[in-house]
């Protein structure tokens, strides 16, 4: 999949959208490290955002249910500024957030879902305090496409999830939710170690992460005037609890293109599990992956 332009991706979901998927595009590259870089990956965002409005055609009722079947987008929040380090919250709100209000404001006139990327747990606090003012945004209101991705091998994803109930109960929003297991857990190891730190950001063991992620899903079904729940996984014991764990209630599964094929055709078959899955496909190549 890797080196596929955002037409490669939409032409490449043809056939999975056929048998009822839902999908959501990772635009690859993050850490921007100049101010020319971000520029080009926010121009790409809004190449993407122009094409996938395009391929998924004019909203009709323009209403929660049709936003969350509508096809998405995930923003790496570090690929739009050069200087995404929590030493610089000043001048990331004065330059940084101009950038993603005016990616959400596209999306939100395309009726299209937008996703925020977890970042590095030290960039938690970070991540939250540029996504606030888009919560409690005038302009933004009465779509509720503004959402973000939890981490549940991080110890601070319930505390997480308590303070997004709080902002969604605040702003009269219902903010989608994609929980992950985490995708840093090497480099979080690492870097508490260099930093001498007492404890890690994160879980050391995967049991644990495993334990966190039905805690937090859990948290999620809980809260579902509040959140949209979205599970990404492709572990059948998971997938399986949170079907016992949710009932009737209103969420879907997710899943990496290309990946968790044959036990995610059983999630959507209707004489199967009959939920519905999004799939999450990657753009860019090789080099922006890394």
């Amino acid at each position: 999949v890797l080196g596929q332009t955002i037409g490669d991706a939409l032409a490449n979901a043809e056939d999975e959208a056929a048998e009822g998927y839902r999908f959501s595009f990772d635009m690859l590259g993050e850490a921007a490290r100049t101010a020319e870089d971000a520029a080009a990956y926010t121009a790409r965002y809004h190449e993407a955002i122009e094409a996938i409005a395009a391929w998924a055609g004019s909203p009709h009722l323009r209403d929660e249910d049709e936003l969350n079947e509508r096809p998405g987008l995930s923003v790496k929040l570090s690929a739009l500024h050069p200087r995404y380090q929590p030493s610089q919250p000043a001048r990331l709100h004065e330059e940084l957030l101009p950038t993603l209000r005016e990616l959400a404001l596209a999306m939100r006139e395309a009726w299209l879902p937008l996703t925020i990327d977890a970042e590095e747990q030290d960039k938690l606090d970070l991540s939250l305090s540029l996504i606030e003012p888009l919560l409690t945004d005038p302009a933004l209101a009465g779509w509720n496409g503004l959402g973000l991705a939890v981490q549940a091998y991080g110890k601070r994803a319930l505390p997480l999830i308590a303070w997004l109930g709080r902002m969604a109960d605040a702003t009269g929003r219902r903010i989608p939710v994609r929980l992950v297991k985490g995708a840093y857990w090497d480099s979080e190891i690492k870097w508490a170690q260099e930093a001498g730190l007492a404890g890690y950001p994160v879980f050391t063991r995967k049991v644990n992460t495993d334990v966190a992620y039905l805690a937090a899903a859990r948290a999620l079904l809980a809260g579902q005037r509040h959140v949209f729940p979205q599970f990404a996984t492709h572990n059948a014991h998971t997938i399986a609890a949170i079907a016992v764990l949710a009932g009737n209630r209103d969420y879907e599964f997710q899943r990496l293109f290309g990946m968790g094929e044959a036990l995610h055709r059983e999630v959507v078959r209707p004489e199967a599990l009959g939920k519905p899955c999004r799939i999450h496909a990657p753009v860019g190549g090789h080099k922006d992956l890394l």
